[in-house]
């Protein structure tokens, strides 16, 4: 993410189906795929970022993976990539999210909303490391426009679990392979 958000882009439809894992020699790299709604956000004239609008557009990405910025259908910023990996790594470790249970069409999507909002952070990510909830209530006080502290996201990441690193790794790596083909 930090790459692509260097390159002046957003990704917007983070999600379990747009994570690979390379093989080989690359068995230990994750790509990214599916650009088709990414989004620059920095001007192309003056490098700058660009405005935040509130209420610019529909929900942008997977509602179950997408930030609730994204639902309340504000402009997306950097940290909104970040919550919505966070709602796939959540997802990989539990096997599940609280609002994966809602239908998902257009009528229900304001009760996922709802849910992101409602929910704590800390009973979200209760019985798994809690890194995942600190990057979680970090990435949400970031404002619009600031950039992710990158090498303080990845210190939190590369700490998950201790211990058991290799065991979250097989579990997220499982569940990568276990995905269906579209």
């Amino acid at each position: 993410l930090q790459y692509i958000h260097s390159q002046g882009y957003i990704h917007s439809d983070i999600k379990p189906q747009n994570i690979l894992m390379g093989i080989g020699d690359q068995s230990l790299t994750t790509f990214i795929i599916d650009f088709g709604i990414a989004k620059r956000y920095c001007d192309s004239d003056t490098g700058g970022h660009i405005p935040f609008r509130q209420a610019a557009r529909c929900l942008t990405g997977t509602p179950a993976f997408t930030s609730i910025n994204s639902h309340l259908g504000a402009e997306l910023g950097q940290h909104d990539d970040i919550e919505s990996l966070v709602y796939v790594l959540i997802y990989f470790l539990r096997g599940s999210l609280p609002w994966l249970q809602i239908k998902q069409n257009g009528s229900t999507r304001s009760s996922i909303l709802k849910l992101k909002q409602k929910i704590i952070v800390e009973t979200l990510c209760s019985g798994l490391p809690c890194e995942l909830s600190t990057i979680l209530l970090y990435t949400r006080m970031l404002s619009f426009s600031e950039t992710p502290d990158y090498d303080y996201i990845r210190s939190l990441l590369r700490s998950l679990g201790g211990d058991s690193v290799p065991e979250v790794e097989s579990i997220v790596r499982d569940k990568l392979y276990a995905l269906p083909c579209p």
